[in-house]
């Protein structure tokens, strides 16, 4: 049998734990902005809904049994909040790659760990780019990258 393999040459890798798991994204990924926009707009959106749920549960009359550790509504509360983690975490990992959020924060979510997970890609590193400067994560990032593979000339994919 013949094999064909594609050597990837482009790709951006950050270490993101103590153990030497890496998260890789693929600079050629035309779809990677994309990728990020519906990342930060899915946590957003679990977020919201997570407040909607937190509103009406605030408003039932709540009721605990004689023998229950939490009241019905705290087990709403801490349900609600556990969907909510798990609909940021597949959003962010739409961007990260599969598995990307365990490599980062490990299985334990906490109320702020997509924020510090944007201020980290955000924030400059010595060089006084972010990886997000880095990784050039916009429409003019990726123009640029088809430029300096195919050049200016005219092959049909930047017109």
């Amino acid at each position: 049998m013949e094999k064909l393999r594609i050597h990837r040459r482009d790709l951006y890798e950050i270490e993101v734990n103590d153990n030497g798991d890496v998260i890789t994204f693929d600079m050629e990924d035309v779809d990677l902005p994309f990728k990020l926009q519906r990342a930060y707009d899915g946590v957003k959106k679990a977020q919201e809904t997570l407040q909607k749920k937190l509103v009406v549960i605030g408003r039932r009359e709540d009721h605990k049994g004689k023998d229950d550790i939490f009241s019905a509504n705290e087990l709403a509360v801490a349900k609600a909040r556990s969907e909510a983690f798990t609909s940021m975490r597949a959003a962010i990992d739409e961007f990260l790659g599969e598995g990307g959020c365990d490599k980062v924060f490990g299985s334990t979510n906490y109320i702020s760990m997509f924020d510090d997970l944007f201020d980290a890609l955000s924030t400059p590193g010595e060089d006084g780019k972010s990886h997000l400067d880095r990784m050039q994560v916009n429409a003019e990032g990726i123009k640029k990258r088809i430029e300096n593979k195919y050049g200016e000339k005219e092959s049909g994919v930047l017109k």
